[in-house]
């Protein structure tokens, strides 16, 4: 992975970090994120039509573009509902986790990369560090702990986010032949608001009205960082293999932990220390990965 690609990924894993830490703050989840994401829209609805109209717009581009419409709505749904039923500390470190564990697999399998012995290793220490910022505790009840979680409803959706994650990322990089990322991303914020919009809008669209009045500054903050964050991604990936820069943006659990510690007065102890330290050590094997 070359230095400007890692460089991109850590900004995105910050970005994202951050609009999620704003999201949990938020009383109606899937209100503000569906708030924030008109906000975005808004934001690049130039930078869009730019490139729209420069490059175009292929049959193919319109077709991987639903995809993306699809998967990114679905997605939201997903993490909405999460977050609904379940803990941040729950939900985001599982459906952020099965990112990392499943691209580099479905990469190879799909898109037929290859990836070097350091980067596997990369990877494994990436997923190892998440697995042990989810268990509360290094003692064996904790962290076995994560492989029961399958019977908690919270922790079903988490899965199902992650899959989507994995879905919608290596869609996405296949996108990237007909489509300029900001596009990409675009059509992402579509499905995010169409498939949100019944669950901000219910009551008279009462969630979404609060939130905007309440939250006005978080909904503008996370408006722009979230689809900065996905930007800085889609771009890094137009030099990276998906196999790379997957695993790295993982490290916005690390600032997410931190973020959650500072900010929001969250408990920590040791098991999420190490994992913070295993994510970092990951990190780094992949930046110097072949």
């Amino acid at each position: 992975m070359s230095t400007a690609a890692f460089l991109l990924v850590l900004a995105s894993a910050f970005c994202h970090a951050t609009w999620n830490v704003l999201t949990k703050r938020s009383a109606y989840k899937a209100a503000f994120l569906w708030t924030s994401i008109l906000v975005a829209l808004v934001l690049f609805l130039g930078p869009s039509l730019f490139y729209a109209l420069r490059d175009g717009i292929p049959a193919r581009g319109w077709l991987f573009g639903g995809g993306t419409v699809l998967l990114h709505g679905l997605y939201g749904l997903s993490l909405a509902r999460g977050y609904q039923v379940g803990d941040l500390s729950t939900v985001y470190p599982m459906s952020r986790g099965m990112g990392p564990m499943l691209v580099p697999i479905l990469a190879v399998l799909i898109l037929g990369e290859t990836m070097s012995a350091p980067a596997a290793v990369g990877v494994a220490l990436v997923v190892i560090g998440i697995y042990t910022l989810h268990a509360e505790a290094l003692v064996p009840a904790a962290i076995l702990r994560p492989l029961r979680l399958w019977e908690r409803v919270d922790s079903r959706w988490a899965a199902l986010t992650g899959v989507l994650i994995a879905s919608y990322s290596l869609w996405d990089k296949a996108a990237l032949d007909y489509l300029s990322p900001v596009l990409v991303n675009q059509f992402g914020a579509v499905g995010f608001a169409l498939f949100l919009a019944p669950s901000a809008l219910r009551d008279g669209g009462l969630p979404a009205r609060a939130e905007w009045q309440e939250r006005r500054r978080s909904v503008v903050a996370a408006g722009v960082l979230s689809p900065l964050s996905y930007v800085l991604v889609l771009v890094a990936l137009t030099t990276s293999r998906i196999s790379y820069v997957a695993p790295v943006r993982e490290v916005g659990i690390v600032l997410g932990v931190a973020m959650g510690v500072v900010l929001l007065g969250e408990p920590h102890g040791v098991s999420r220390i190490v994992g913070s330290l295993l994510v970092a050590a990951g990190v780094v094997v992949l930046a110097l990965a072949p």
